[in-house]
This record gives structure tokens, C-alpha cells and sequence, in this order.
């Protein structure tokens, strides 16, 4: 596997993880103590109920048990990343691939945080990619990217 296609992986380990994180916070919500209303339940797992609160709560206790396997598969998956990370010699590179492979920013949430243009985050993003890609031709505008 390239290092490229490490960080690939990394973000949409990041991206599943966040996915099942909104769908527990949305149907914690439901299952609050305001009710459930009129939606519609599925079952989880073998057991099924017409309780439609317990329905519920039964679906979310099976998200949280996926979101935790999906955490535990992801630390192995980040730790290569973090290797490829470590690579990159400008501190300023490395939190925007750090952000943006494995912490799932977005490049203007990054450009945010970092007091940036999205222009100037993208731009050196691509910069990193291009050295881990012909890691050989370490330069780009005559400086060194990789260590």
C-alpha cells in the first residue's frame, strides 16, 4: 500500500466513524425523554420488539457497539498514517495532512483553525501528496518536503 493510499484509507475510517457518530447523536436524541413520536422502528439484531421506545434504544445500543469496533479497526489504520506524517518535515504540512486525513477536517476547517486561506491549505496539501507520490523528487519550490 502507498502512502497515499494509506492516507486514503485513514480518512474514510475517519469519515465512517464520524457518519456513525451523527446517526447515534441523532437517535439519542429521539430516544430522549421528550418520546420517539410517530417514526418508523427497526429491530436490531434478532430481537424485535413493539415497543417502539425500546425499539429504538435496541438500535442505538447497536450503533454504539459499531461505532466501538470501528474505533478499535481505525487505531491501527491511524497509526500508519501517523508514520507517514511523520515523515513530512514542516510542521505546518503535517498538521494540515494530520487534520485532514486523520482528524476528517474539511480544508476550510482547517484554513479556519490555522488562520489560512482554503487556496493556501489545498495548495500545500497537494505540495505533500506530490513528494509522497515521486518520494525521489523530494522538492517542491526548491524546499524539501519529506524528511
Amino acid at each position: 500500500m502507498t502512502d497515499i493510499e494509506i492516507l486514503q484509507e485513514c480518512r474514510l475510517a475517519t469519515m465512517e466513524e464520524r457518519a456513525l457518530t451523527r446517526q447515534i447523536d441523532r437517535l439519542a436524541l429521539i430516544c430522549g425523554p421528550r418520546g420517539i413520536g410517530s417514526q418508523a422502528i427497526e429491530p436490531a439484531g434478532d430481537r424485535k420488539t413493539n415497543n417502539a421506545t425500546a425499539g429504538q434504544i435496541q438500535q442505538l445500543e447497536g450503533l454504539i457497539e459499531r461505532l466501538t469496533r470501528k474505533r478499535d479497526e481505525n487505531i491501527s489504520i491511524i497509526q500508519r498514517a501517523e508514520e507517514v506524517i511523520d515523515r513530512i518535515r514542516e510542521r505546518k504540512d503535517r498538521v494540515v495532512i494530520r487534520c485532514y486525513y486523520v482528524e476528517g477536517q474539511s480544508e476550510y476547517e482547517i484554513a479556519d483553525e490555522m488562520d489560512k486561506s482554503r487556496n493556501w491549505v489545498n495548495q500545500r496539501r497537494n505540495v505533500v501528496l506530490d513528494a509522497l507520490a515521486m518520494p525521489k523528487r523530494k522538492k517542491a519550490n526548491g524546499q524539501n518536503v519529506l524528511k
